[in-house]
Formats: C-alpha cells, sequence, structure tokens
C-alpha cells in the first residue's frame, strides 16, 4: 500500500512544481504582464504575486514573480525578484534640484531610486519541464544590485509599483510596455 501511495505522489509532483510553458505565458494576458521585450527576450509579471512588503514612504519594497523568457537559449527563468524603492531618489523628486539637465541625468543615471534582489530561480524548457530545480538564496547571498532605466529589471520594477499603487515611480519611458 505504502509503495503504491509514494508511486502515486511521485506521478502528481511535476503537476504541483508551478510548471510554465510559453502558451501559458502568451494566452493568459489577465494573470501574466509582458513588461519588457527585446531580438532575444521577454519579461512577464504573474500579477497574482505582486506583494507590498513595505509602505513606509519615501521607502517602499514589493515582491513579485516574474517569467523571463530568452529565445537564444530556449529557457524559461522564473524568478522571485524584491525591489527596493527610494521615492526621494525618483526622477520626479530630484528633477527640481538640478538646473542643469546633464547634473539631472547624471544625478539620475547614478541612483534613480531603485534596487533589485533575486530570491529564487527556476529554469524551465519551453513546454514547462524544470531543467534546474527552484534555487533559494540565503540572507545576504542573494543576487542584488542597481537598475538601469532601460533594463528588465528596471521595467519590472516600475510595473509593480505602478499595480501596487497606481501612479508612476519615475516618468513612463517611451519603450514602456504598460
Amino acid at each position: 500500500m505504502k509503495k503504491i501511495l509514494v508511486f502515486i505522489w511521485i506521478l502528481f509532483i511535476p503537476f504541483l512544481s508551478n510548471a510554465i510553458s510559453v502558451n501559458e505565458l502568451r494566452q493568459n494576458s489577465s494573470q501574466y504582464t509582458m513588461v519588457y521585450s527585446n531580438e532575444t527576450s521577454e519579461v512577464y509579471v504573474d500579477n497574482t504575486t505582486i506583494l507590498v512588503s513595505r509602505y513606509n514612504p519615501p521607502y517602499y519594497v514589493i515582491n513579485a514573480t516574474l517569467y523571463g523568457i530568452f529565445y537564444d537559449t530556449n529557457y524559461i527563468v522564473q524568478t522571485n525578484q524584491t525591489s527596493f524603492f527610494n521615492y526621494e531618489r525618483s526622477a520626479k523628486m530630484l528633477a527640481p534640484k538640478y538646473e542643469n539637465m546633464d547634473d539631472f541625468v547624471n544625478a539620475i543615471s547614478n541612483d534613480n531610486g531603485v534596487n533589485w534582489r533575486i530570491n529564487t530561480i527556476t529554469i524551465f524548457d519551453f513546454d514547462g519541464n524544470i531543467l534546474k530545480a527552484t534555487v533559494s538564496y540565503p540572507s545576504g547571498k542573494a543576487p542584488t544590485g542597481k537598475t538601469t532605466p532601460i533594463s528588465p529589471a528596471y521595467q519590472v520594477a516600475m510595473y509593480i509599483f505602478y499595480k501596487s499603487y497606481n501612479m508612476y515611480f519615475n516618468y513612463p519611458l517611451p519603450n514602456q510596455l504598460f
């Protein structure tokens, strides 16, 4: 009896692993929103996973699950990303402090008020089969960084801030998809 239960459990593991395929991302636009696209990749945010974990203006922290489709490698990479915001460094707050446009551009390029951290990563093929199981990063060991305005991490952060507060953190860019 135990062997049968173990066998049945093993059969259902693939259904419990949050597998995702390219078709599922494209066909469920109410759940998955494309926020970035270039010649080799696309990034989608799972709208059901957006979670504000800190609201203490000017500081905000928002978490979400995103899916990067990489056409050059035939991978889908699922990541759980935390975005950190400092509204005092937003373009809206910095612009009045600079008379010279070059000084403003340098200031916003140096620190636009948005940083990111990757909490977990899972890699799938285009059919949703897991190629690399979920990797969780211990505190202090996760990949982190500053965002640049044209990067996928920046576009994700702008989108989840907008979805959370119905306002833009920084002015929308011309290539913004939302």
